[in-house]
């Protein structure tokens, strides 16, 4: 295996030396950040918003989500130590540290989490999920009534870019219909032979009529 593959494949669980390289790497990229930044615009922050991202890698989103929410919360949870130092990092030299929590290991941390958020985002995260419908059922347990799942995801660049990126979020999006999420919607962010797009949907506001109905199913 090549210097070049060893890197890439660090980017779905970076360790060591190369990991950390993997995460400049992503913090350098210019395409990434700026997914990153147009994710976090399409979330339209509150200070007092609760936020949750997954797989936070180097702290790209999280920096910017601590500099909005001054009054809420921000957490990450990522299952490499190295991506969760990196992170840290990133939010000390930026000053924003205490805004935010970071967790080290897998979703399934969460089901213990006391508290729940009304923005839950991953970006370049689903791909690495061999059970999506299991994924998104976990955000969607961490979301409060009427909060948002958005789901970033831009291909590596190669001949076949634009065609792996609409089945990709074909089947995001009929995983998130299966869930149970609604007014599923696209918000493309780069163009071109990868294109990026994110997923958004929403976990229903639970009224008496509707619960009633779901009861009678």
């Amino acid at each position: 295996m090549s210097v070049k593959s060893k890197i890439v494949a660090q980017f779905g669980n970076p360790s060591g030396p190369l990991g950390a390289l993997a995460g400049r790497i992503m913090a350098a990229r210019k395409s990434n950040r700026f997914r990153n930044e147009k994710t976090v615009e399409i979330m339209d922050l509150r200070p007092h918003s609760q936020v949750l991202e997954i797989g936070c890698g180097p702290g790209l989103a999280l920096s910017r989500c601590a500099s909005l929410v001054t009054s809420g919360r921000v957490v990450g949870l990522d299952h490499s130590g190295v991506m969760i130092r990196q992170a840290r990092n990133r939010l000390r030299r930026q000053g924003v540290a205490d805004r935010v929590d970071l967790l080290e290991g897998r979703i399934d941390l969460l089901t213990a989490w006391p508290e729940t958020f009304d923005r839950v985002f991953s970006l370049n995260v689903i791909q690495f999920q061999s059970d999506k419908l299991g994924f998104f059922r976990a955000l969607f347990d961490t979301l409060a009534p009427g909060g948002l799942c958005l789901t970033t995801y831009q291909p590596r660049l190669d001949a076949d870019g634009s065609a792996t990126a609409r089945r990709m979020i074909a089947g995001i999006e009929d995983a998130l219909h299966a869930v149970g999420y609604e007014n599923v919607r696209e918000i493309k962010i780069i163009g071109g032979a990868a294109p990026a797009t994110c997923v958004v949907g929403k976990k229903m506001i639970l009224t008496k009529a509707n619960a009633q109905q779901a009861k009678g199913d």
